[in-house]
Order: structure tokens, then C-alpha cells, then sequence
């Protein structure tokens, strides 16, 4: 490799790790969903779509949640205390164990899985599109330069 290429390389990593969704997919995300829904999404942590995404089948306890996300307990029960605040989770107990905090989507929290999980699919579909003229050789090499760069 020489500078030049060096240079373009760390330009492009750089451009990549700056993007975001909304400055990649604001149109479709716009068109997609209500403002009210983006805002929603847009001030929630990578680590609290994780929490989401957990509870999108079926109501878990905290712990549960902490084992699924590999997150820590006392990250957790921050996240969830303010997404409880904002009506997007529920915190509740059942009759059998008083002592277990049980964790519900609520309906907002719901669509916002949903939103989280659309975008992936936009997301993963574009890819798919733009990587089309990659044969298997090809990515192959961009995965294992991406992987030695990681290294």
C-alpha cells in the first residue's frame, strides 16, 4: 500500500464512521415514518434498541434482558427507568413474584421496534444493492482487509 492509497482509504473509514442512518436514509426514513416516531428513535441509545429489540416477542424480567443484551444490570435498569418515564416500556410485577420486575413494550415502544427493525431491512437491501457487482472473491478480500485493520 502507499500513501496515496493510505490517504483514501482512512478518508472513506473516516466518511463511514461519521454516517449515520439519518444522513444515509433520512428520505426514506422521512417518508417512512412519523416525525413524531423519528424523534422517539432518535434520542434512544444503540444499547436501548437492544433492550427494545429483547422484549419485542415477549415480556422478560430485567435480568433476563441483561442476559439476552450482554449488557450490565445497572446499565440496564437506567436505560429501562427512562424509557419507562417516557411510556415506551412498563415496568410491572406478576402476582407469583412480587420480588421479579417484569419489562412490557408499550404500544409506542412496539412501533419503535418495528421502525428499528425496517430500517435494517432498508439498510441491508441497499447493500445488497450496491454490492451486487462484487463477485465472492472480491468481498471476501474486503472482509479480510477490513478484519487485518481491525485486528
Amino acid at each position: 500500500m502507499n500513501d496515496k492509497q493510505y490517504q483514501e482509504i482512512a478518508s472513506l473509514l473516516e466518511r463511514l464512521s461519521r454516517n449515520n442512518a439519518m444522513s444515509i436514509y433520512g428520505d426514506w426514513i422521512k417518508n417512512s415514518f412519523s416525525k413524531k416516531l423519528i424523534a422517539l428513535i432518535s434520542m434512544l441509545t444503540h444499547n436501548d434498541l437492544k433492550i427494545l429489540d429483547s422484549l419485542f416477542k415477549q415480556d422478560l424480567s430485567i435480568s433476563d434482558v441483561v442476559s439476552r443484551t450482554g449488557l450490565s444490570q445497572g446499565g440496564v435498569s437506567r436505560r429501562v427507568n427512562m424509557m419507562s418515564k417516557k411510556g415506551i416500556i412498563q415496568k410491572y410485577q406478576n402476582d407469583k413474584n412480587k420480588k421479579t420486575v417484569f419489562l412490557k413494550l408499550n404500544p409506542i415502544g412496539q412501533e419503535l421496534v418495528g421502525f428499528h427493525r425496517k430500517l435494517h431491512d432498508h439498510i441491508k437491501e441497499s447493500f445488497f444493492q450496491k454490492t451486487q457487482r462484487f463477485n465472492e472473491e472480491q468481498i471476501r478480500v474486503v472482509i479480510s482487509f477490513l478484519e487485518a485493520i481491525l485486528a
